[in-house]
């Protein structure tokens, strides 16, 4: 038989990891690829090829250069977010940024995934087994944004003289690991059981709900509710059968 759909059936608990895997996969996503830290130092030069930019804001993908504005006598360096971002040359990628790739990647997809899958707890009834493979799989997208940040093992974090430090992207993806890591906590912590829905009791007729009897003494006299018959009437109706529709 097919699953019957109602709202909640485990609870109002299900919607705490469904809301916190989301917020983590809409942090994850929130950086648009050259936003990931600011880079400082010899390896801006060689990237930029110019040798008076202080500094790039560079992701996983491309980088952005930033723009001189004259203010009176004095200046500053300030990045254009509606410019376009700038594709790195070939060869800069080095094994640790192909793996940071790869676990940010597998990150999003599974973080989704299970996103996805956790909303339909507040519709559908899931089994403790069901339950906990969802919190594995919330897990394993923690475990993959860690190891996302090998990046900053890269050849251009680690080498001499150069500097990464945190920016939006990679503020964000901590944000994410969080709500990823309180998400399967809770998920393995804690199995909602599903609320029992009491089914009607059903009379030998199979009519519906068995009714309490009919006391005849309870009758309703035409023009008062609250009247019953007196005793001298009752003797004509003795031995008369009283049914549902004799009931005004």
């Amino acid at each position: 038989t097919m699953p019957q759909c109602r709202l909640l059936p485990h609870g109002s608990f299900t919607l705490l990891p469904a809301v916190l895997t989301t917020v983590a996969w809409l942090a994850s996503l929130a950086q648009d690829g050259c936003d990931y830290v600011r880079l400082n130092g010899p390896i801006v030069e060689k990237i930029s090829g110019s040798t008076t930019i202080p500094y790039l804001e560079i992701g996983f993908v491309a980088y952005r250069e930033p723009t001189f504005f004259q203010n009176g006598e004095d200046g500053e360096w300030r990045i254009k977010y509606s410019g376009p971002c700038i594709a790195y040359d070939e060869g800069i990628e080095d094994g640790y940024w192909k793996a940071a790739k790869a676990f940010a990647f597998a990150s999003l997809v599974l973080g989704g995934s299970s996103a996805l899958f956790l909303w339909f707890s507040s519709c559908f009834v899931f089994s403790r087994g069901t339950w906990r493979w969802a919190g594995y799989q919330v897990a394993l997208a923690f475990g993959c944004q860690c190891l996302a940040f090998l990046w900053f093992r890269t050849s251009i974090c680690d080498s001499k003289g150069n500097r990464c430090a945190l920016f939006f992207g990679s503020k964000a993806d901590i944000a994410a690991t969080i709500f990823w890591l309180v998400s399967a906590c809770l998920i393995l912590v804690r199995y909602p059981a599903p609320k029992v829905i009491e089914e009607p009791e059903i009379d030998g007729d199979g009519d519906g709900v068995e009714s309490a009897p009919h006391n005849i003494t309870d009758l309703p006299v035409d023009g008062d509710a609250a009247a019953v018959l007196p005793s001298h009437e009752m003797s004509t109706l003795e031995g008369v059968k009283v049914t549902d529709a004799d009931i005004i």
